[in-house]
């Protein structure tokens, strides 16, 4: 009898959406709100149920990778106990047996023949909800909101100044804004005679290199008059000018010219996977293997840390697909990857 693996697909559901069992379906999740029944006043947490999908049966790697790593044993032991146990699973399925996987669901057979799954709602695989179960609440009784609609508000009304206090207002504001009316606005009355300081050591430093350069900047420069071919250098006015031989420019060589942008292209190539392994001894143990029967083995990353091993690749996917025909006659769970070059 094989070994019972739904406690590893169980794992895989909480940080998944669907893990395949191959050659017999695929467990999906499906995310569902939450919600509330009013009739019965339960309210529910968002949830992940779970589905049965007999038509995905393709090898992904994700579970056999799985029960590999928890198993520690080779990638094709772990590919051979699960296909057995599913095996065994689909005939006593057929048998007319009515199987309870803990915590999944119950599989049986209906009157067609065809095999069919009622999940188990109990279980909730959605990790944000953990802890979180459903509660009921009874509405409020007795509370009409037409009534609360209808109630009359008595509002205090809002008190009126009196004229008097107005008139007392208005003679204490108005002088004060004939006066500042009158009287000039002298800013000079609210600056005090103190000098600006600064905190800064290196303040006065800088502002003397800065008046230090603009002094430089003004200075007077010898003027420089460009003649065809030759340069004039003005000397003292009572002088000649001193003609200086022509200034040669360098041809621009290969070397020198200007470099152009060049175009990246990102091109891909199709990778045949043989299979994902946990640890590197498994994976390198595969390499050796393919490279002794004549293939060209690559070791390369994949999700939760695994290491995917390709037998070889290709640079089209008609290639990939002609190769890939071949391959799965020895190696039944190999499939195709689209990698960046």
């Amino acid at each position: 009898m094989a070994k019972d693996i739904t406690v590893y697909i169980r794992e895989l559901l909480f940080r998944h959406d669907c893990v395949i069992i191959p050659g017999f379906g695929a467990f999906i999740g499906n995310y569902f709100p939450s919600h509330i029944d009013r009739n019965e006043g339960l309210f529910y947490p968002p949830a992940r149920r779970i589905t049965f999908n007999r038509h995905l049966t393709g090898n992904d790697g994700l579970l056999i990778g799985h029960v590999s790593s928890h198993l520690n044993i080779p990638y094709g032991e772990s590919r051979d106990m699960i296909t057995t146990w599913a095996e065994e699973l689909r005939n006593k399925i057929m048998a007319g047996t009515s199987l309870n996987l803990d915590h999944l669901g119950i599989f049986s057979l209906n009157r067609e023949g065809k095999i069919i799954f009622e999940p188990d709602n109990t279980v909730n695989y959605l990790l944000s909800s953990y802890g979180l179960t459903s509660y009921q609440r009874q509405p409020v009784s007795d509370f009409d909101v037409r009534k609360k609609m209808l109630e009359h508000h008595h509002e205090p009304a809002v008190s009126q100044p009196s004229v008097r206090r107005l008139l007392i207002r208005a003679a204490v504001i108005i002088p004060v804004l004939i006066a500042l009316a009158i009287v000039p606005f002298n800013d000079r009355l609210f600056k005090g005679k103190m000098e600006e300081s600064t905190l800064n050591p290196l303040a006065n430093a800088e502002l003397e290199f800065n008046r230090e350069q603009i002094a430089a900047d003004t200075a007077y420069i010898e003027p420089e008059t460009i003649v065809t071919g030759t340069t004039v250098t003005e000397a003292a006015a009572t002088e000649e000018p001193v003609i200086e031989p022509p200034v040669v420019v360098a041809p621009v060589t290969e070397a020198f010219k200007p470099v152009q942008q060049a175009m990246v292209v990102r091109e891909y190539r199709f990778m045949l996977i043989i299979g994902s392994f946990k640890t590197e001894d498994n994976a390198l143990t595969m390499i050796e293997k393919l490279r002794k029967i004549g293939y060209d083995p690559e070791m390369t990353g994949g999700p939760d840390g695994f290491l995917r091993v390709s037998a070889v690749s290709y640079g089209t996917i008609e290639e990939a697909k002609a190769a890939h025909s071949k391959l799965i006659k020895n190696y039944p769970g190999a499939w195709i990857h689209k990698s960046r070059q």
